[in-house]
């Protein structure tokens, strides 16, 4: 097991849920204080950072699956033995 790349896809997960929830927040904090600006254009706005979230939160969903998948190549049988 290499320890290394461990720490490395770990940080590259919580980087992609870091993201996710920064979108969430700013995609609230547009609908909720969007000011003088049209309907329709907070709403592209506010979509548009959801869509930025979802798409993070898939990106370390399948990087989670494919480090599991790899782990299960590995032999080691999950995740939850790396110790790190």
């Amino acid at each position: 097991m290499d320890v290394e790349l461990y720490k490395k896809i770990r940080k590259r997960l919580l980087m992609f849920y870091f993201a996710a929830g920064m979108n969430l927040i700013m995609g609230l904090w547009v609908l909720s204080a969007g000011g003088p600006v049209a309907s329709g254009t907070r709403t592209a706005i506010v979509f548009v950072f959801i869509a930025f979230a979802a798409l993070n939160f898939y990106m370390a969903r399948k990087l989670k699956k494919q480090w599991d998948a790899h782990l299960r190549q590995q032999g080691s049988g999950g995740s939850d033995q790396v110790q790190g």
